[in-house]
């Protein structure tokens, strides 16, 4: 295998979940070998594909925009025009392939392919082949605000039924730009209702596209 081909497979891009990129060491190289990420497994990446929902963008300067897969959030920055990241908007659903990088300790994505994806169920299948290879999926809890409490499946009481009952909510009270929270609390009525959006937030089911906005998978 020559040189090339060598440096071609090792850069393949890795599926990951934001938070088990959030969570890697990022590698500076010297020389001609790329930076990269050092991974929980002891795994490098030096290029990763990651699958989400928009939650935010920024208007002039460089194109940027903050991708949240359930797991955590990661900024998608260019230093170049980029046309599809600047029309990327909050709500969309998209696939970023690129190289993880890092700056004042944040690590961000420098993208190569930003694509729009127009059926959601990409990422209900994303889902399924990251847990078929899970690397921090069991080890790392999802960050949440400290005002919030971490719960799990089973701290959720009749987890299913109230479940459907928020997802209910959300769908009947989104006109396009997501549910506010506080609208489908009142709607449910249930005091763990908003437990359960949280568990929904962590497991990837519902996602905030603006600040207090649900939105569900769909």
């Amino acid at each position: 295998m020559g040189m090339v081909e060598e440096q071609q497979k090792r850069q393949v891009a890795r599926k990951l979940w934001i938070r088990d990129l959030l969570a890697a060491t990022y590698v500076k190289e010297e020389g001609t070998r790329p930076n990269h990420v050092l991974l929980s497994d002891n795994s490098k990446a030096a290029r990763v594909n990651v699958l989400g929902i928009v939650v935010a963008t920024e208007e002039g300067g460089l194109p940027t925009m903050v991708l949240d897969d359930g797991t955590g959030r990661i900024r998608v920055r260019a230093f170049e025009p980029f046309p599809a990241l600047s029309a990327a908007q909050v709500g969309d659903a998209v696939v970023v392939v690129g190289r993880p990088r890092q700056y004042n300790n944040e690590m961000y994505l420098l993208p190569e392919i930003v694509r729009k994806l127009t059926d959601l169920g990409w990422l209900e299948v994303r889902k399924c082949e990251l847990a078929s290879t899970p690397l921090l999926t069991t080890a790392v809890p999802i960050a949440v605000p400290a005002s919030q409490n971490v719960v799990t499946e089973e701290s959720v009481d009749d987890s299913f039924g109230l479940a459907e009952n928020v997802l209910g909510a959300i769908r009947a009270l989104d006109r396009g730009d997501g549910a506010d929270t506080e609208a489908v609390l009142a709607q449910v009525g249930i005091p763990d209702a908003e437990k359960t959006i949280t568990f929904l937030l962590q497991n990837g089911d519902i996602f905030e596209v603006g600040p207090g906005r649900l939105k569900v998978l769909e």
